[in-house]
């Protein structure tokens, strides 16, 4: 089942969900540029579980204005706290109400949020550092005597003098 709730009743339905037995399993921001005409570009989808009822239910509720804005459900579903953090860096969706609402995957200083869909790929300068060659002391490798010149097999174990190839 897919609801579609509007943004400004989506805390006063959260209530009513939860006295209905709705606990919230998962909850994730949506970038919808590109997918048909929408009014709003963002927004949240919300996973429900129904143990009693042995259901499912998936909500959908649109965020409005610049920067886009939700109300917060951590007063409804404490589990929201960490989900709607991640929406907010990973997105820019506003939370309103939410009681830390900081980032909580990238740095504090990051600018941006890296999973909208016009957010530059590759923006980020990659630093390569030349790292210097490592000689792996295992029989049959090793520069130093005796290791240097002893035999290994073709699984790499040491072939004692006596015994046979």
């Amino acid at each position: 089942m897919v609801d579609r709730i509007p943004v400004n009743e989506w805390l006063e339905r959260a209530r009513e969900l939860k006295a209905d037995g709705w606990w919230l399993a998962d909850l994730c921001g949506v970038d919808r540029l590109r997918i048909g005409p929408q009014e709003e570009r963002f927004g949240i989808v919300a996973q429900l579980l129904n143990h009693k009822g042995k259901q499912r239910r998936m909500v959908h509720v649109t965020a409005e204005g610049d920067p886009p804005t939700i109300a917060s459900v951590t007063e409804v579903w404490p589990t929201a706290d960490f989900m709607e953090r991640e929406a907010f860096d990973m997105f820019g969706i506003r939370f309103e109400g939410h009681p830390n609402l900081a980032r909580i995957l990238m740095p504090d200083e990051w600018e941006g949020h890296p999973l909208r869909k016009d957010y530059g790929v590759g923006k980020v300068a990659v630093e390569f550092i030349e790292q210097p060659i490592l000689q792996v002391a295992t029989p049959g490798q090793s520069p130093e005597p005796p290791e240097g010149g002893r035999r290994v097999d073709r699984l790499g174990q040491v072939v004692e003098e006596g015994d046979a190839p």
